[in-house]
């Protein structure tokens, strides 16, 4: 007679932990604790002893600013190396402000003349992982001979009738299309008023005929400061206007403001100061920087 047998203590297995998960999960636990550590290595802990001296190749971060240094209310951004200040619309940047496709870290050898001689100086005695702030004179920074000129803020004007280059009127306005055209083209000029514009010397010049109308023409507004010309009569061809600037951010008791930039002809200029019923400013291309005192925020990256 056949019969099954059970035999004694038999019981189904608990099933364990799969070796492999484990081993991968272990694997993946020691890279994150690397990471992080390299992370915190990075930021806050120099990996390194030795110091910066004269012929050292030195990798920094920075970020350079006029008026004060950065973080501050007054300072504004010419340059810098992080995207994360150089693409946040909010952080304050200075006119001529450019910005990159990327921000990369400055390389450069200590005492080689390549950058401005306070700022390679400011790195000897550093060491990797330092954080600093320095403050370069005006007149060891981008000295320039300059003339500052003076401008009235009433009783000002300009004839209503100007004859400009092809090439000038195309830089003011390139979205006026006025090449091969006939007859008078309406556009707004950078006054912000009606203006019409005619070819003449077989297209080599344009003449321009300004035609405001007595108001007030914002020309300038970069959401907290504005500047506006109030036309106050047109006659014998001739627009005469005052300047009224709203909201100016003076950094000094002399007058001196964070600078506005009017590209209204073919030279800009940059309103620097204002004292009573006088307007001064500096006129040129990429003069914003020229004797001005430097803010900068360095940060060592390598010393090699």
């Amino acid at each position: 007679m056949a019969c099954s047998v059970k035999m004694t203590g038999e019981r189904t297995a608990k099933k364990g932990t799969d070796p492999i998960f484990a081993i991968c999960f272990g694997i993946f636990v020691i890279a994150a604790i690397i990471a992080l550590g390299a992370y915190i290595n990075n930021e806050f802990v120099s990996t390194s002893d030795e110091k910066a001296s004269t012929g050292d190749t030195v990798t920094v971060e920075y970020t350079g600013t006029y008026y004060d240094a950065y973080g501050n209310e007054k300072a504004v951004v010419f340059d810098t190396s992080y995207s994360s200040i150089g693409n946040d619309d909010d952080i304050a940047k200075s006119n001529d402000f450019k910005k990159k496709d990327t921000y990369n870290s400055l390389t450069f050898t200590v005492g080689k003349g390549t950058l401005l001689e306070d700022f390679e100086k400011s790195v000897i005695g550093k060491k990797e992982g330092d954080k600093y702030n320095i403050v370069i004179d005006a007149a060891h920074a981008y000295v320039g001979t300059l003339t500052e000129k003076e401008l009235s803020k009433t009783g000002n004007y300009m004839p209503t009738y100007e004859k400009l280059t092809y090439n000038a009127f195309h830089e003011l306005y390139a979205d006026v299309d006025i090449k091969d055209k006939t007859g008078m083209i309406e556009f707004e000029s950078k006054y912000k008023w009606k203006a019409y514009a005619t070819l003449t010397d077989n297209g080599k010049s344009v003449n321009v005929y300004y035609m405001p109308t007595v108001g007030e023409y914002t020309v300038y507004d970069n959401g907290k400061t504005s500047v506006k010309y109030k036309v106050t009569d047109v006659s014998e061809n001739m627009i005469y206007f005052d300047i009224d600037i709203i909201n100016p951010v003076f950094v000094n008791s002399d007058g001196d403001i964070q600078m506005i930039k009017l590209d209204l002809g073919e030279d800009p200029i940059y309103i620097c100061n204002i004292s009573d019923n006088v307007i001064t400013y500096k006129q040129g291309d990429d003069v914003e920087r020229v004797n001005e005192t430097l803010y900068f925020e360095i940060k060592i990256v390598s010393v090699n």
